[in-house]
């Protein structure tokens, strides 16, 4: 009897073993003369995942740490590259927060410069990654910036023209409207 339920089991989830292989199958587009019919695709081949590298985080704190080393190897360039050192700092006390909201994109211009000019060999992995990360901000940072400063379409701007007396009363009649003075309308008697 427990052989009988066994086989029942198994028979009744084969179809629904089937219509999930079916459903995970890509679709393709054949065409057949003049028609295109969409059809059901060979089963997928599953890709060896690509071992995981460093995250953008941890790229970030590798870049900040060989950044702080190259630093500390030469102190009196925390005195002449001071923008370069306070995003240093900067991204050692908030992380990523830094770059995206801490730092201004002035500071991040003129330590990309400074980044440059102290890196001018080939860096290694982690600080070029850090660099691409920095352009990368002062880029789209900078865009918004740049958007932004334009009056028209900064959020609750305000243009100021010159008009004359009779301009400004007819628009403040419009905005104000008049509510006749009936004495009619006056709320009864106490």
């Amino acid at each position: 009897m427990a052989a009988s339920r066994n086989t029942a089991s198994s028979a009744a989830s084969r179809p629904a073993h089937r219509l999930r292989e079916l459903l995970q199958r890509p679709l393709k587009l054949e065409l057949r003369g003049a028609q295109l019919h969409v059809v059901l695709a060979d089963k997928a081949e599953r890709r060896p995942e690509a071992p995981a590298g460093a995250s953008a985080g941890e790229m970030l704190r590798r870049g900040h740490a060989e950044l702080g080393e190259l630093l500390r190897r030469h102190p009196e360039t925390r005195q002449l590259m001071r923008h370069l050192a306070f995003t240093e700092a900067q991204i050692g006390r908030f992380g990523s927060r830094a770059l995206k909201l801490e730092i201004p994109v002035p500071v991040l211009r003129k330590a990309l410069e400074q980044f440059d000019l102290l890196l001018q060999g080939a860096p290694s992995e982690a600080l070029a990654c850090l660099r691409a990360r920095i352009a990368e901000t002062v880029e789209v940072r900078g865009r918004a910036l740049e958007i932004d400063e334009d009056t028209e379409t900064r959020p609750g701007s305000l243009e100021v023209i010159e008009a004359s007396h009779s301009l400004f009363d007819e628009m403040e009649r419009s905005w104000t409207g008049h509510v006749p003075l009936d004495n009619s309308a006056e709320s009864p008697a106490r």
